[in-house]
């Protein structure tokens, strides 16, 4: 849960340095609005079938002040509903949806660089059970900062540009509690029981960018404000918890001939001085303990393209692959014992679909998947590791 609510800062935050490459002409006003909605059916190798859309909003105005000055804003909205996810990220049913703001004034210093100090601020909502209301939400997420950007453009033919970054996050989780703590120590306070989750984040990253190739590396530390790292002793000890996060990333997107091609890899090394104690059952008097127990290493690979048959047709095709290697933790067996096995967990997803574009800024596409998530983890309990399945669905792109 906390590398996914992560991921949606990161991706919240990128979002305003997509729209920083946009060319600043002669007019006064210029809008952006970019919005994907689509709706699928999910067929799950154990279960019921069942369905859920997402929707992903980008709404910004570019306003220029001077020659040089410029200003921009950004409103993003996202909804994740009911799907099929990679494991130890959240459950099938579990459901999100989050509000964005990001403010940004730019500053032209020469012809070749730019700054770019902002603000930003998001509200996340999630709902993990049927009949929980959004707004009280266990992981529901408020969040709130600065940032400062660097740019550098250079080869103006085609479109070169190095981004230097800085970031910083004050994340609140207004509603989460420990449960446990709460039952153990009924005098525990709200900054103890509550609070747990907020922290603050901190992140800098440097991203070139050259005639439609792109990537980057990507640091990330958070910092918790109260959650303490449990020691082997099965209490809590005085070190706070700190999770960092190193990523590395490349893709691009080119025309071959009647193809089109967008292919993208990353890596991310994650660490966490957080432990964890395994209890077999509710009253367990003898929990096993296990250090570092969230570290682990990341490797993504997406790889779509389209093969344009005609101006408005395509047949498009993806692969997608997702694993992960946990560097201590070891894989549970059926009766959630630890095995001698590290825990490693892959998802790897194929995709095709037909395309139509219905005029220059809107498409459609229908879509099927198969999805096949294996892990060496077989005690499956609380989440599911081990599963195939499948799904059809249709999106609508709007995009100008």
């Amino acid at each position: 849960m906390k590398k996914t609510i992560l991921t949606a800062l990161i991706a919240a935050a990128a979002a305003g340095s997509a729209f920083a490459t946009v060319a600043e002409d002669s007019k006064i006003f210029t809008p952006y609005f970019d919005m994907t909605l689509s709706e699928a059916a999910f067929l799950p190798s154990e279960g019921n079938i069942f369905s859920g859309g997402n929707i992903n909003t980008q709404v910004g105005l570019l306003s220029k002040i001077t020659q040089k000055d410029h200003l921009f804003g950004l409103y993003t909205f996202n909804y994740t509903g009911q799907g099929f996810t990679p494991q130890d990220s959240k459950q099938f049913t579990d459901r999100s949806m989050s509000h964005g703001f990001n403010f940004e004034y730019r500053r032209s210093l020469t012809d070749s660089l730019r700054v770019r100090p902002g603000i930003a601020f998001s509200k996340e909502y999630r709902r993990t059970g049927a009949n929980e209301a959004w707004d009280n939400g266990l992981y529901n997420m408020n969040s709130s900062g600065g940032q400062l950007a660097l740019d550098y453009s250079f080869d103006g033919a085609r479109n070169g540009y190095v981004t230097l970054q800085y970031l910083l996050r004050n994340i609140k989780f207004p509603n989460y509690t420990d449960l446990l703590r709460e039952f153990q120590n009924a005098g525990n306070t709200a900054e103890t029981s509550g609070g747990l989750q907020d922290q603050t984040m901190g992140q800098v990253s440097l991203r070139p960018n050259w005639n439609k190739f792109f990537g980057g590396v990507t640091y990330t530390v958070q910092n918790y404000k109260n959650q303490k790292v449990v020691a082997d002793t099965g209490v809590y000890g005085d070190t706070k918890q700190k999770d960092t996060d190193t990523a590395f990333d490349f893709g691009f997107h080119h025309s071959l001939w009647i193809l089109e091609l967008y292919p993208m890899v990353s890596y991310t090394m994650h660490k966490s001085n957080q432990n964890f104690m395994k209890y077999k059952f509710l009253g367990d008097t003898a929990p096993e303990f296990a250090k570092d127990y969230y570290s682990f290493k990341e490797f993504a690979l997406s790889v779509p393209l389209d093969l344009n048959i005609t101006s408005k047709w395509a047949i498009g095709g993806a692969f997608n692959l997702q694993r992960r290697a946990y560097d201590s933790r070891f894989a549970r067996n059926e009766n959630n014992d630890f095995t001698t096995t590290k825990q490693v967990n892959t998802m790897t997803t194929l995709t095709g679909s037909i395309r139509k574009r219905i005029n220059e800024v809107a498409m459609v596409r229908l879509f099927g998947s198969v999805i096949v998530a294996s892990s060496n983890n077989k005690f499956e309990k609380y989440m599911p590791y081990n599963y195939t399945g499948n799904s059809f669905g249709i999106a609508y792109n709007l995009s100008y």
